[in-house]
């Protein structure tokens, strides 16, 4: 069941606060999965779309390009190159514990108020915020490590994103993928006391709206699904995709 993302006060997205789920086929590491924290010298780019062989473990999840960090990318037009970048760089940053980085990544004008909205509501800052959602995503990847043998315990739960996939959220009947992203930002009314989602679509070129899986490799050596069917909103600004959270 689709799950849509909203802003959560304790760790900034709820997303990763809950267990991944979904009934996509399982999968483990195989063949063109490398270390996507290997930095590449070149812009990023994707290769050629790769068909999986049929008796391939690989062969449910339907073609893929492969990114030039090593990343599997899963997606189809309208849903762009730039777009799973973005999704990239965005989780990289939970991954790797680069809160420098995560900070040029979010929307600036919700970096400031949601950073004073944290000081002034819990005692603490957005970077706390950010370690919150790391050790979250960590305590997800144990969970699925100690499913292979031992204790969450015996685990750090550090990981390694090895596939992303992306598509166009499900629509209801009469539903507008308007009424999805103005839904995805209701919390703000809340938090910000203001239509945040006016705000934010006055002031961007787009909002690009998807839903996401991703796949990452655990300790155990094993590749598990870490985030399954959420959605998420960038806002577009002078080519560069922000995020929320």
């Amino acid at each position: 069941m689709k799950k849509r993302i909203f802003a959560a006060a304790a760790a900034a997205i709820c997303l990763l606060t809950c267990a991944a789920c979904g009934n996509e086929a399982d999968i483990s590491v195989n063949e063109n999965v490398t270390d996507s924290t290997v930095p590449s010298a070149a812009a990023p780019s994707v290769g050629e779309v790769v068909e999986p062989k049929e008796d391939s473990e690989e062969y449910n999840l339907g073609s893929y390009r492969v990114a030039s960090d090593g990343v599997k990318f899963y997606y189809d037009e309208p849903i762009s190159e730039e777009l799973m970048f973005a999704l990239d760089n965005y989780f990289t940053c939970f991954q790797n514990k680069d809160y420098e980085t995560y900070q040029s990544l979010l929307y600036p004008d919700y970096k400031e108020r949601y950073g004073n909205y944290l000081q002034e509501e819990f005692d603490y800052d957005l970077e706390h915020s950010f370690e919150l959602s790391c050790q979250n995503l960590r305590s997800i990847m144990q969970s699925e490590c100690a499913e292979s043998g031992g204790e969450e315990a015996d685990y750090t739960g550090d990981f390694t994103i090895t596939r992303i996939k992306a598509e166009e959220p499900e629509l209801k009947e009469d539903e507008t993928l308007d009424d999805l992203k103005k839904q995805l930002f209701d919390y703000f009314f809340e938090v910000f006391d203001m239509d945040y989602y006016e705000y934010v679509k006055e002031n961007s070129d787009d909002i690009e709206y998807i839903s996401f899986y991703i796949y990452a490799r655990g300790e155990d050596g094993e590749e598990h699904r870490l985030i399954s069917g959420y959605d998420i909103a960038f806002a577009v600004k002078d080519g560069k995709y922000y995020a929320f959270g």
